[in-house]
């Protein structure tokens, strides 16, 4: 049903790279930091990633046309990936990332939850929310434990949602146990919510400016200032931000 291509995809994203290529692209355990980051607006995700210790790998952006078959091959996945049951599921997700998937009103990137509850592993962040999400039978998704046939990480348990899947946000009163989950400041969480999923997934649109010459080697000068405390250049920034909504609109169209 699925191609190499495709599990390969899909183990990288997980960070399970054991006997993949040995170059700097695939050999990156923690690549979904950026792969994820990509479809956020501007640079404020970027930005936070880094202020929380993660690497971003600026391989990644080198090669735009393995950058997209990469994307093409994990948006395959989904295409032939439903859920068979509703499932009940759960993530610590950062606020700042919340309320830009409550705006939006969707999925903004791959979302990663977890049937056994909040999993202590992402509470790695300043500034949390707890979301449980509703997702109805016929949604595009990976369950992680039957994808593979042997699962590294099953401790976790792992529903993937892809981006552009709608969400309805019902917000609930913290639970006297979820009080007690706290943040990498060690602050119990700002919000908790039922969320739920509709299946139709909603395919955004282009920048109207699309002109964004190298905007990917933009995204690398950004990054390595960041890294280096430094102001990122405004220039920069812009065409960067051009560039990564026109390239993820030209991918998550694989999706319909």
């Amino acid at each position: 049903m699925f191609t190499k291509e495709e599990i390969r995809a899909v183990r990288y994203y997980i960070g399970d790279v054991r006997n993949l290529p040995e170059d700097g692209f695939w050999n990156d355990p923690k690549a979904y930091c950026l792969l994820n980051a990509l479809f956020f607006p501007g640079i404020a995700t970027e930005t936070a990633r880094l202020a929380e210790g993660k690497i971003l790998n600026l391989r990644i952006l080198e090669d735009v046309p393995r950058l997209s078959t990469l994307f093409r091959n994990l948006f395959s996945v989904f295409r032939k990936s439903a859920a068979e049951q509703e499932y009940s599921v759960c993530r610590v997700e950062r606020f700042s990332d919340y309320l830009m998937m409550q705006s939006a009103g969707k999925t903004v990137s791959f979302t990663s939850t977890s049937k056994n509850g909040f999993l202590p592993a992402y509470q790695d962040r300043c500034g949390i929310a707890l979301l449980r999400f509703a997702i109805p039978p016929g949604t595009p998704c990976i369950d992680m434990q039957k994808f593979f046939s042997h699962y590294a990480k099953s401790a976790e348990a792992e529903i993937l949602l892809p981006p552009g899947l709608p969400l309805q946000f019902e917000k609930r009163e913290l639970s006297a146990q979820e009080q007690t989950i706290l943040d990498a400041d060690g602050k119990p969480p700002r919000i908790s919510c039922l969320v739920r999923v509709s299946p139709e997934i909603l395919i955004p649109e282009k920048c109207q400016n699309s002109d964004a010459p190298e905007g990917n080697l933009a995204g690398i000068r950004i990054i390595q200032a960041l890294n280096s405390r430094r102001l990122p250049d405004a220039g920069d920034v812009e065409n960067y931000s051009r560039w990564k909504q026109n390239f993820i609109a030209n991918q998550i169209k694989f999706l319909a």
